[in-house]
């Protein structure tokens, strides 16, 4: 993996996560648009996103944040195609943790890009003793996300009951984590 800064972390010769910017707006509310019902089953937020202007917004707001470290959000690019987001939705500054968030277009999955940004992401915040706690939590029921969290090394902590409300019903969550050794 070679990293040129915080805005932007290769992961391979084909993949490489970017700071947001609305330039990728319309590519990435048209990856939105065409996935929302696949989305929606494990993610709340598809059914707020209405038009390019909401995923505009959205990738705004989220620069700000990015730049404040409040969160960490980065598109991934695959062949200079946006296909996906993957994030620190939340970051605990005081407790050197981060949760990770991500979605891909469909068109994109089976190739490895979710493990290997989380593994590229994850590598540069270690060793650049930013973060020193990884977290994934999803639904119990969403294989995807629950493999991708063993496939990148996380260690299963634990299943919190109905931790997790989405289109009327709870769900129970596992809680997968990864613990940098170089802090």
């Amino acid at each position: 993996m070679i990293t040129l800064n915080t805005d932007t972390i290769y992961v391979n010769q084909n993949v490489y996560l970017t700071a947001p910017n609305t330039i990728y707006a319309t590519a990435l509310y048209s990856v939105i648009d065409a996935n929302r019902d696949n989305f929606s089953q494990f993610m709340a937020w598809p059914k707020w996103v209405k038009n390019r202007s909401d995923t505009e917004r959205f990738l705004s707001d989220s620069l700000i944040t990015h730049q404040q470290d409040i969160s960490k959000t980065y598109i991934i690019l695959f062949e200079d195609k946006p296909v996906g987001i993957i994030a620190f939705n939340q970051i605990d500054k005081a407790n050197k943790t981060a949760y990770i968030g991500y979605w891909l277009d469909n068109q994109a999955q089976g190739k490895g890009i979710i493990t290997q940004s989380t593994l590229a992401l994850t590598e540069y915040y270690a060793v650049n003793k930013m973060i020193k706690r990884f977290v994934i939590k999803c639904s119990v029921a969403n294989d995807k996300s629950n493999r991708v969290a063993k496939r990148c090394g996380f260690e299963h902590e634990g299943i919190p009951k109905q931790a997790e409300y989405l289109n009327g019903t709870f769900y129970d969550q596992n809680l997968y984590a990864l613990i940098s050794s170089y802090l």
